[in-house]
This record gives structure tokens, C-alpha cells and sequence, in this order.
């Protein structure tokens, strides 16, 4: 058996930054594959198929394919013909067909779930700037959440998305599965490949079409990983319900109370603390609540009572409200915050 290990050797020993494609496919197999997994046809054609959502190796792909087929060829000669290139279409060969009518896309993701999952299958879709997501109850327990979009491509004469890859799975409780590796386009662009074990995330975030590492990421703390942190919380969103969602109740109790006046207005510590927390809830409505009202007026509120406060020193040395909060260099987190 051919390992990814090989591969990545053979890249090393031929100076993979001499040539774009070749830096490309070395970029990718560093950072999405381990060294000890099967080299196999199912992987090359998964780097196509992420290459071919960039519009730089789409108008490339001859090349793309003519360079690639020899450096496989030459690899394969040296490792005795153990790596089957029959399997592998290649970019010159792939076709693909963006769809814009956005019934004709449910249509044919429909379709495509139950036949890789079963026809029994329970799942919902849902569209959002263009991007789809398929959220897919796993036999047992748990939810599977497909990232898809409007490209597809043709596969032994089926219509399919053009990447398949593109998911994170939800156990029984509805945290991440720390069975699975994850692989999500966080950002335009931007990918990024992780496992979780005992609440620690470990994994690699790419940007563009070179695949180039932008942060390697070791034991980390979800909430302490925003370009992962974000697009995971808005997931979350189509599942969990606000009224539940301890993320989203914390940051209003927070700002809550800041408008009753559970602070002290002459204290340098809490007027700190309260430009970190807005610059939070500005993120949180950005990019999780979009459009929520009740954050909107929130904040709002909260930034009137701060601009106020530091331009009127007639206010400051007002005395405590009873049961105020203590004040904190930085703020308590809850899922996040």
C-alpha cells in the first residue's frame, strides 16, 4: 500500500516551489492529509475538484492536468506501477455546470442525499448567500451538515456536487463529533480541515487557490479560533433555537445588564470590559444573528450609555446599583464569548 507519505517525499525531492501545481498539491496533501493515510485515486481527485472551484486553476485546468498526469507518471515509475492512474479523471475531463435556478439546485441535492445516504433519510436544505446546507439526521443520533453551493459535476453519468467533502457532524448532544474529521470553507476561499478531542481542536486553515497554511492549529479552544468559531455558531443556528442557545443568552444577560446599571461608570476596568464585550456582540450580529432585533437595540443602548458616560464627567462617581456585577479584565465565556 502507497502512502500519502510517499507522495509528499516525492514532492520534497523534486522542490515542489518550482511549479504552482506541483507547490499546490503539496500545499494540500500537508494540510488535509496525514502522512500514513492510502494514497489513493478517490484523494488526487478531491484536489481537482477543490482546485477546480478556484477560477485560476479552472481557466488552468490543461495544465493543471498535463503537469500533474506526468509528475503521478513519474512517481508511479518509481514506485513499480503501484499506484493506479486509470481511475483518475482529471481536470481537462471534468465537466461542470453551475446551476442558477435555485429549485432546479434543491431538486437535484435532493437526489443526490438519497442516494448517498438512503432514501429514507431524514434531512432538510437550506440556502444562504448563495450557499446550501443539507442538515442530515444520522441513523441513531447526531446530525451531518453538508456544505454545498450551485456547481456541479457529472459522475458515472450522475449529477453531483462538484465538492463533496465539505461537512461537519454533530453527535447525540449536539456538540462537534470527536469521531470525525471536519472539513468546512470557513471564509471565501479559506479551508479548513480539524478534529476535536475532549473539547480541543486540532487542525489546519488554507487560504486560496495555493492551498498556502495560514494557521496551524494545535489544542485550541473553539471559541479561541474565530475564523472557525464564527461559521460554526451560524450553522448551529438552523438547529438551535435561540430561547436555548446559551451563546446568544449570555451576550444579551451581559448587555442586559449593562443597561440596568449594574456597573460602575468611573472605572477604567469596566469601561474596558464593555468596549471588548460590544466589539464581540457587533461579531456575534454580524456574522451569527443577522438582523436579530432584540442584539440590535441592545447594543444600541449600550453603546449610548458608554459614549455618554466618557463625555460627561459629570457622571462618573455615580455610586453602584445594588447587586451589581463585578467587573472583570475579561469577560467570563460562555460557548464562546
Amino acid at each position: 500500500m502507497l502512502k500519502v507519505a510517499y507522495l509528499i517525499k516525492f514532492l520534497t525531492e523534486i522542490n515542489p516551489h518550482t511549479s504552482p501545481t506541483r507547490l499546490a498539491l503539496y500545499n494540500y496533501l500537508k494540510a488535509f492529509h496525514s502522512p500514513e493515510e492510502e494514497l489513493s485515486d478517490g484523494l488526487i481527485s478531491e484536489f481537482f475538484y477543490q482546485c477546480l472551484e478556484y477560477s485560476h486553476w479552472y481557466s488552468n485546468r490543461g495544465h493543471l492536468s498535463h503537469e500533474i498526469q506526468i509528475l503521478l507518471k513519474n512517481f508511479n515509475d518509481f514506485y513499480q506501477n503501484h499506484f493506479d492512474l486509470s481511475k483518475i479523471t482529471f481536470p481537462d475531463q471534468i465537466q461542470i455546470i453551475e446551476v442558477e435556478s435555485p429549485k432546479a439546485v434543491e431538486e437535484i441535492l435532493t437526489r443526490y442525499i438519497r442516494a448517498r445516504y438512503m432514501k429514507e433519510v431524514k434531512f432538510k436544505l437550506f440556502t444562504e448567500q448563495k450557499k446550501w446546507f443539507a442538515f442530515i439526521l444520522k441513523d441513531g443520533s447526531g446530525i451531518d451538515v453538508l456544505q454545498l453551493d450551485r456547481k456541479f459535476t457529472i459522475r458515472n453519468g450522475v449529477l453531483e456536487p462538484l465538492r463533496t467533502q465539505l461537512k461537519i457532524s454533530f453527535d447525540s448532544s449536539m456538540e462537534i463529533d470527536s469521531q470525525f474529521v471536519h472539513t468546512l470553507e470557513v471564509s471565501a476561499h479559506h479551508l479548513m480541515q480539524f478534529t476535536i478531542k475532549n473539547g480541543l481542536i486540532t487542525g489546519a486553515l488554507t487560504r486560496g487557490y495555493m492551498f498556502q497554511k495560514s494557521q496551524d492549529i494545535q489544542n485550541a479552544k473553539l471559541h479561541d479560533i474565530p475564523k472557525l468559531f464564527w461559521p460554526v455558531k451560524r450553522i448551529e443556528q438552523f438547529f438551535v433555537s435561540r430561547n436555548t442557545d446559551p451563546f446568544y443568552g449570555d451576550i444579551v444577560k451581559k448587555l442586559e445588564d449593562i443597561t440596568l446599571g449594574f456597573w460602575e461608570k468611573n472605572s477604567e476596568s469596566w469601561q474596558n470590559y464593555i468596549t471588548i464585550l460590544l466589539s464581540q456582540s457587533e461579531s456575534a450580529l454580524e456574522n451569527v444573528y443577522v438582523g436579530d432585533k432584540r442584539l440590535e437595540d441592545l447594543i444600541r443602548k449600550v453603546r449610548h450609555l458608554l459614549v455618554t458616560t466618557q463625555n460627561d464627567p459629570s457622571k462618573n462617581g455615580e455610586p453602584w446599583q445594588t447587586n451589581q456585577i463585578k467587573p472583570q479584565t475579561k469577560p467570563q465565556t460562555t460557548r464562546g464569548l
